[in-house]
């Protein structure tokens, strides 16, 4: 049974359709949609030969051009960005032209906003392939590019006009990517939902064993969360921000890897531990919540410690200047969403630098 869920906004209004097979189905969401309105497609490279992207394309019709992404964070630049401008132009692209996004978070990212700015502006479509984008990145139309001084400093709030969550599209997905997934996952119940966090706490194994009556209900759970908070917060001003919890750390962690040592779903798990022992070091949560959030993550195998992302020594001072650059700063001081416990979620901006640097390397950094 697909399921719906809806993100209503001041200016817009789109559906999240979620569940199996639905990409067969394709052609008459987009007709209930967008009528007879073209279409180009555009997916990630290493989809190519996947029996899903074929039955998409036969779908949506031999008059549909597609465009193909390089994978990897790396397309998430001025470069790639570039490129995409022009095959679109090549492609035909006008302001009745829906775009697809066939991928995961960085094929969505980018082409979002591209969409987000061609022509100033058309629609565009996200078909999520990755349980990370199904359950954050293609909700709530955070559109981005990386800049060589941090990641996602380049973007826009742009919704897509619908999203197609099929299920069936994680059934070829590594471990690796589940587990990354997992940890953006793990956030949402950390935020503000108790409830949850007892629930993955017993439904975790299934899920990643991809268990699919579990990976459906968690990723409803997810966007529902999602939803409601994108509807009250839609240009991350208060609530939305709240999204960020181990993210300070992670986006930190990304830049000085160049993006290249780790998955981002394995920093955001380092950096929710982190978060967690911050939290619990300032006293703002007693010491059994963090624990529990970092058993419950070390039960699946996630990474916990930032010696499970760097094979070298990491510098705190280095780690504090990428911080410094992240995009949720407010008058040069670094905030973090850190919890008065679980389900308790909040915005800090009291840490003093000296302090952060202590507690890094309290923490393994050097």
């Amino acid at each position: 049974m697909v399921k719906k869920v809806k993100i209503s906004l001041k200016d817009t209004s789109y559906h999240i359709h979620i569940g199996n097979n639905l990409l067969t189905k394709i052609n008459n969401f987009h007709k209930n949609r967008f009528n007879d309105r073209p279409k180009i497609l555009t997916y990630d490279k290493n989809l190519s030969e996947t029996p899903i992207l074929s039955v998409i394309r036969k779908k949506l019709g031999s008059s549909t051009r597609s465009i193909a992404i390089e994978p990897g964070e790396k397309s998430k630049s001025m470069a790639a960005l570039e490129k995409l401008y022009n095959n679109l132009i090549k492609a035909g692209v006008d302001r009745g032209t829906v775009i697809y996004v066939f991928g995961g978070g960085v094929a969505g990212d980018l082409v979002g906003f591209a969409a987000s700015t061609i022509l100033r502006g058309v629609d565009y479509v996200q078909i999520p392939t990755t349980l990370l984008s199904q359950i954050d990145s293609s909700v709530g139309g955070k559109t981005a590019i990386n800049s060589k001084y941090g990641k996602n400093l380049i973007g826009s709030f742009y919704q897509p006009s619908l999203v197609l969550i099929d299920i069936d599209t994680l059934k070829t997905l590594s471990e690796r990517q589940m587990k990354s997934g997992y940890a953006e996952m793990i956030k949402y119940a950390i935020i503000n939902d108790l409830s949850f966090f007892k629930w993955l706490e017993k439904n975790g194994t299934n899920i990643l064993s991809k268990n699919n009556s579990y990976l459906e209900e968690s990723i409803k759970k997810c966007v529902i969360s999602k939803a409601k908070i994108v509807s009250l917060d839609e240009r991350e001003k208060k609530q939305r921000t709240l999204l960020n919890l181990g993210h300070t750390f992670a986006h930190a962690f990304e830049k000085k890897s160049n993006f290249t040592q780790m998955t981002h779903g394995e920093a955001v798990s380092v950096g929710i531990v982190l978060a967690a022992k911050l939290s619990c070091k300032l006293k703002y949560c007693k010491e059994v919540e963090s624990n529990r959030i970092e058993n419950h993550l070390k039960s699946l195998k996630l990474p916990t410690e930032l010696k499970h992302l760097f094979s070298k020594n990491i510098k705190a001072t280095s780690l504090i200047e990428s911080m410094k650059l992240d995009k949720k700063n407010y008058n040069n001081v670094i905030r973090f969403i850190l919890i008065k416990g679980i389900g308790k979620a909040f915005i800090c901006d009291k840490v003093e630098e000296n302090d952060l640097k202590n507690f890094l390397t309290e923490n393994g950094a050097t």
